[in-house]
Protein backbone atom coordinates (compact mmCIF):
# COMPACT_ATOMS: atom_id res chain seq x y z
CA UNK A 1 0.00 0.00 0.00
CA UNK A 2 1.30 3.23 -1.07
CA UNK A 3 1.19 6.11 1.10
CA UNK A 4 2.09 9.27 -0.02
CA UNK A 5 5.05 11.90 2.42
CA UNK A 6 6.70 15.17 2.16
CA UNK A 7 10.11 14.79 2.32
CA UNK A 8 13.28 12.02 1.78
CA UNK A 9 13.65 8.91 3.85
CA UNK A 10 13.64 9.72 7.05
CA UNK A 11 11.24 12.58 7.40
CA UNK A 12 8.88 12.75 10.19
CA UNK A 13 6.03 11.93 7.39
CA UNK A 14 7.29 8.95 6.78
CA UNK A 15 7.56 8.11 10.44
CA UNK A 16 3.82 8.98 10.73
CA UNK A 17 2.61 7.04 8.11
CA UNK A 18 4.79 3.94 9.10
CA UNK A 19 3.16 4.62 12.62
CA UNK A 20 -0.57 4.83 11.29
CA UNK A 21 -0.39 2.03 8.77
CA UNK A 22 2.36 -0.50 10.10
CA UNK A 23 4.26 -2.75 8.30
CA UNK A 24 1.56 -2.66 4.85
CA UNK A 25 2.90 0.45 4.19
CA UNK A 26 5.28 1.41 0.97
CA UNK A 27 5.74 5.31 1.96
CA UNK A 28 6.24 7.24 -1.41
CA UNK A 29 8.40 10.42 -1.02
CA UNK A 30 7.34 13.38 -3.05
CA UNK A 31 9.26 16.80 -3.29
CA UNK A 32 6.15 19.01 -2.53
CA UNK A 33 3.02 19.09 -0.11
CA UNK A 34 0.95 19.74 -3.05
CA UNK A 35 2.16 16.63 -4.53
CA UNK A 36 1.21 14.31 -1.46
CA UNK A 37 -2.57 15.89 -2.73
CA UNK A 38 -2.00 14.75 -6.32
CA UNK A 39 -0.63 11.20 -5.47
CA UNK A 40 -3.53 10.44 -3.40
CA UNK A 41 -6.24 11.65 -5.88
CA UNK A 42 -4.25 10.44 -8.97
CA UNK A 43 -4.06 6.85 -7.66
CA UNK A 44 -0.39 7.22 -7.52
CA UNK A 45 -0.52 6.49 -3.95
CA UNK A 46 -3.50 5.04 -1.84
CA UNK A 47 -3.29 7.35 0.80
CA UNK A 48 -0.96 10.84 1.87
CA UNK A 49 0.03 11.81 5.29
CA UNK A 50 0.38 15.70 5.79
CA UNK A 51 1.74 17.59 9.27
CA UNK A 52 -0.81 19.80 9.87
CA UNK A 53 -0.49 21.61 13.40
CA UNK A 54 2.51 21.29 16.01
CA UNK A 55 2.41 21.72 19.49
CA UNK A 56 5.03 23.92 19.58
CA UNK A 57 5.31 26.02 16.35
CA UNK A 58 1.57 26.07 15.89
CA UNK A 59 -0.28 25.63 12.38
CA UNK A 60 0.76 24.67 8.89
CA UNK A 61 -1.11 27.34 6.80
CA UNK A 62 -0.30 26.21 3.95
CA UNK A 63 -1.46 22.55 4.26
CA UNK A 64 -4.86 24.14 5.64
CA UNK A 65 -5.75 25.98 2.01
CA UNK A 66 -4.38 22.63 0.65
CA UNK A 67 -7.37 20.93 2.49
CA UNK A 68 -10.10 23.18 0.54
CA UNK A 69 -8.38 22.79 -2.82
CA UNK A 70 -8.16 19.21 -3.10
CA UNK A 71 -11.65 16.94 -3.24
CA UNK A 72 -9.63 14.62 -0.71
CA UNK A 73 -11.43 13.29 3.25
CA UNK A 74 -9.29 12.80 6.18
CA UNK A 75 -9.54 9.45 6.96
CA UNK A 76 -7.67 9.57 10.39
CA UNK A 77 -5.07 11.31 12.27
CA UNK A 78 -1.73 10.86 13.75
CA UNK A 79 0.09 12.62 17.24
CA UNK A 80 3.78 11.29 16.36
CA UNK A 81 5.99 12.57 19.56
CA UNK A 82 8.79 14.35 17.52
CA UNK A 83 12.54 14.36 19.08
CA UNK A 84 14.80 16.45 17.19
CA UNK A 85 18.51 16.07 16.82
CA UNK A 86 21.45 17.64 15.81
CA UNK A 87 23.08 15.67 12.32
CA UNK A 88 26.32 15.93 11.35
CA UNK A 89 28.78 14.06 9.39
CA UNK A 90 30.91 12.18 11.30
CA UNK A 91 33.93 13.91 12.95
CA UNK A 92 32.69 17.32 12.57
CA UNK A 93 33.16 18.71 16.33
CA UNK A 94 29.92 20.97 17.51
CA UNK A 95 32.18 23.81 17.76
CA UNK A 96 32.79 23.82 13.94
CA UNK A 97 28.84 23.92 13.39
CA UNK A 98 28.25 27.69 11.91
CA UNK A 99 25.27 26.57 9.83
CA UNK A 100 21.95 24.62 10.43
CA UNK A 101 19.33 23.26 8.00
CA UNK A 102 16.14 22.69 8.75
CA UNK A 103 12.74 23.13 7.86
CA UNK A 104 10.90 26.33 9.36
CA UNK A 105 8.82 24.50 11.89
CA UNK A 106 11.89 22.15 13.22
CA UNK A 107 13.83 25.34 13.25
CA UNK A 108 11.21 27.11 15.33
CA UNK A 109 10.75 24.13 17.41
CA UNK A 110 14.09 24.40 18.20
CA UNK A 111 14.95 28.43 18.98
CA UNK A 112 16.17 28.10 22.63
CA UNK A 113 18.96 25.76 21.71
CA UNK A 114 19.81 27.53 18.43
CA UNK A 115 20.28 30.53 20.80
CA UNK A 116 23.66 28.68 22.44
CA UNK A 117 25.44 29.42 19.15
CA UNK A 118 27.16 32.50 17.87
CA UNK A 119 27.08 34.07 14.54
CA UNK A 120 24.86 31.35 13.50
CA UNK A 121 23.44 30.70 10.35
CA UNK A 122 20.37 29.28 9.79
CA UNK A 123 19.61 27.79 6.39
CA UNK A 124 15.32 26.70 6.10
CA UNK A 125 14.66 24.06 3.63
CA UNK A 126 12.34 21.99 2.78
CA UNK A 127 12.32 18.93 4.51
CA UNK A 128 14.56 18.42 7.49
CA UNK A 129 15.96 14.91 6.33
CA UNK A 130 16.98 16.88 2.78
CA UNK A 131 18.97 18.92 5.60
CA UNK A 132 20.93 16.04 6.36
CA UNK A 133 21.36 14.72 2.89
CA UNK A 134 22.35 17.62 1.70
CA UNK A 135 25.75 17.85 4.58
CA UNK A 136 26.33 14.59 3.71
CA UNK A 137 26.30 14.38 -0.22
CA UNK A 138 28.52 18.14 -0.25
CA UNK A 139 30.35 16.40 3.13
CA UNK A 140 30.03 19.86 4.53
CA UNK A 141 31.96 20.31 7.57
CA UNK A 142 30.44 23.22 8.78
CA UNK A 143 27.31 22.42 8.75
CA UNK A 144 24.73 20.56 10.79
CA UNK A 145 20.94 19.31 9.98
CA UNK A 146 18.21 18.95 12.96
CA UNK A 147 15.81 15.99 11.79
CA UNK A 148 15.34 12.59 13.12
CA UNK A 149 17.45 9.77 14.55
CA UNK A 150 15.47 8.25 11.45
CA UNK A 151 17.51 10.49 8.87
CA UNK A 152 20.57 10.22 10.95
CA UNK A 153 20.72 6.45 11.16
CA UNK A 154 19.39 6.35 7.11
CA UNK A 155 22.49 8.51 5.97
CA UNK A 156 25.01 7.33 8.26
CA UNK A 157 25.54 10.35 10.16
CA UNK A 158 26.64 11.75 13.32
CA UNK A 159 24.56 12.77 16.68
CA UNK A 160 25.75 15.97 18.11
CA UNK A 161 22.94 16.43 20.37
CA UNK A 162 19.22 14.66 21.19
CA UNK A 163 16.07 15.79 21.90
CA UNK A 164 16.92 19.59 21.57
CA UNK A 165 13.67 20.84 20.79
CA UNK A 166 12.31 23.72 22.79
CA UNK A 167 9.55 21.42 25.22
CA UNK A 168 10.16 17.53 25.64
CA UNK A 169 6.31 17.36 24.58
CA UNK A 170 6.29 18.63 21.54
CA UNK A 171 4.58 17.28 19.19
CA UNK A 172 3.04 16.99 15.14
CA UNK A 173 -0.63 16.22 14.50
CA UNK A 174 -0.92 14.78 10.87
CA UNK A 175 -3.42 14.07 8.94
CA UNK A 176 -4.30 11.13 6.74
CA UNK A 177 -5.85 11.64 3.24
CA UNK A 178 -8.00 9.80 1.35
CA UNK A 179 -10.48 9.89 -1.97
CA UNK A 180 -12.75 8.37 -0.26
CA UNK A 181 -14.22 8.72 3.52
CA UNK A 182 -13.30 6.91 6.03
CA UNK A 183 -14.90 3.02 6.18
CA UNK A 184 -17.40 2.46 9.40
CA UNK A 185 -17.72 -0.60 11.73
CA UNK A 186 -19.78 -1.72 13.93
CA UNK A 187 -17.06 -0.87 17.23
CA UNK A 188 -16.05 2.47 16.33
CA UNK A 189 -13.11 4.26 18.62
CA UNK A 190 -13.63 7.79 19.44
CA UNK A 191 -14.54 9.92 16.45
CA UNK A 192 -13.43 13.52 15.17
CA UNK A 193 -15.24 15.54 12.55
CA UNK A 194 -13.40 17.91 10.30
CA UNK A 195 -15.58 20.69 8.26
CA UNK A 196 -14.64 24.09 6.63
CA UNK A 197 -17.29 26.97 6.23
CA UNK A 198 -17.61 30.67 5.78
CA UNK A 199 -20.26 32.70 7.43
CA UNK A 200 -22.68 35.14 6.00
CA UNK A 201 -22.10 39.02 6.69
CA UNK A 202 -24.40 39.58 9.33
CA UNK A 203 -24.33 40.72 12.45
CA UNK A 204 -23.39 37.99 15.04
CA UNK A 205 -22.78 35.43 12.28
CA UNK A 206 -19.43 33.46 13.72
CA UNK A 207 -21.43 33.07 17.25
CA UNK A 208 -24.65 31.75 15.54
CA UNK A 209 -22.11 29.12 13.69
CA UNK A 210 -20.63 28.01 16.74
CA UNK A 211 -23.83 28.11 19.05
CA UNK A 212 -25.26 24.94 16.84
CA UNK A 213 -22.21 22.81 18.52
CA UNK A 214 -22.84 24.35 22.32
CA UNK A 215 -26.67 23.75 22.21
CA UNK A 216 -26.22 20.30 21.87
CA UNK A 217 -23.53 19.79 23.92
CA UNK A 218 -20.97 19.01 21.18
CA UNK A 219 -17.42 19.41 22.03
CA UNK A 220 -15.11 21.57 19.91
CA UNK A 221 -10.83 20.93 20.03
CA UNK A 222 -10.22 23.52 17.06
CA UNK A 223 -11.11 26.70 15.09
CA UNK A 224 -8.52 27.71 12.72
CA UNK A 225 -9.20 31.13 10.32
CA UNK A 226 -8.09 31.32 6.72
CA UNK A 227 -8.29 34.21 4.23
CA UNK A 228 -10.21 33.59 1.37
CA UNK A 229 -8.03 34.24 -1.58
CA UNK A 230 -8.89 36.86 -3.54
CA UNK A 231 -11.24 38.43 -1.27
CA UNK A 232 -10.14 41.20 0.95
CA UNK A 233 -10.72 40.14 4.35
CA UNK A 234 -13.26 37.35 4.42
CA UNK A 235 -12.40 34.22 5.76
CA UNK A 236 -12.79 30.27 6.12
CA UNK A 237 -13.25 28.52 9.46
CA UNK A 238 -12.18 25.16 9.86
CA UNK A 239 -13.24 23.50 12.89
CA UNK A 240 -12.27 19.84 14.66
CA UNK A 241 -15.53 18.78 16.47
CA UNK A 242 -15.94 15.68 18.81
CA UNK A 243 -18.34 12.51 17.30
CA UNK A 244 -19.44 11.42 13.54
CA UNK A 245 -21.08 13.19 11.55
CA UNK A 246 -23.97 10.64 11.33
CA UNK A 247 -24.31 10.78 14.62
CA UNK A 248 -27.39 12.63 15.57
CA UNK A 249 -26.39 15.26 17.82
CA UNK A 250 -23.37 16.21 15.40
CA UNK A 251 -26.28 15.92 12.17
CA UNK A 252 -28.09 18.02 13.57
CA UNK A 253 -25.50 20.64 14.06
CA UNK A 254 -24.92 20.35 10.87
CA UNK A 255 -28.39 20.43 8.85
CA UNK A 256 -28.72 24.36 11.52
CA UNK A 257 -25.28 24.84 10.45
CA UNK A 258 -25.37 24.58 6.75
CA UNK A 259 -28.58 27.06 7.14
CA UNK A 260 -26.74 30.13 8.58
CA UNK A 261 -23.49 29.79 6.46
CA UNK A 262 -22.70 31.03 3.16
CA UNK A 263 -19.99 28.39 2.51
CA UNK A 264 -19.71 24.53 3.96
CA UNK A 265 -18.01 21.89 2.87
CA UNK A 266 -17.56 18.21 5.31
CA UNK A 267 -13.53 17.58 5.08
CA UNK A 268 -14.36 13.97 6.99
CA UNK A 269 -15.20 11.80 10.33
CA UNK A 270 -12.41 9.42 11.54
CA UNK A 271 -11.16 7.83 14.86
CA UNK A 272 -9.47 10.30 16.82
CA UNK A 273 -5.55 9.78 17.28
CA UNK A 274 -3.21 8.87 19.76
CA UNK A 275 0.01 9.96 20.87
CA UNK A 276 2.43 7.01 19.20
CA UNK A 277 6.46 7.43 19.22
CA UNK A 278 8.33 6.56 16.27
CA UNK A 279 10.50 3.31 15.89
CA UNK A 280 13.87 3.88 14.61
CA UNK A 281 16.01 1.16 12.80
CA UNK A 282 18.55 0.72 10.49
CA UNK A 283 16.93 -0.31 7.24
CA UNK A 284 18.39 -1.95 3.84
CA UNK A 285 18.94 0.90 1.31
Amino acid sequence: MRVAFQGERGAFGELAAVQFFGRKAKPLAVPEFSDVFSSAASGRAAYGVIPIENSLAGSIHHNYDLLLENKLYIVGEVLLRVSHYLIANRGVPRRAIRRVFSHPQALAQCKRYLRKFSGLTVVPVSNTASGVRMIQEQNLKDAAAIASMQAMIDYGMACLAKNIEDNPNNMTRFLVLAKRQAPRSGRRRAMKTSIVFSTKNIPGALFKALSVFALRDINLFKIESRPVHGKGFEYLFYLDFEGDVVDEAQSNAINHLREITAFYRMLGSYPAGRLVHPEYKKRVT
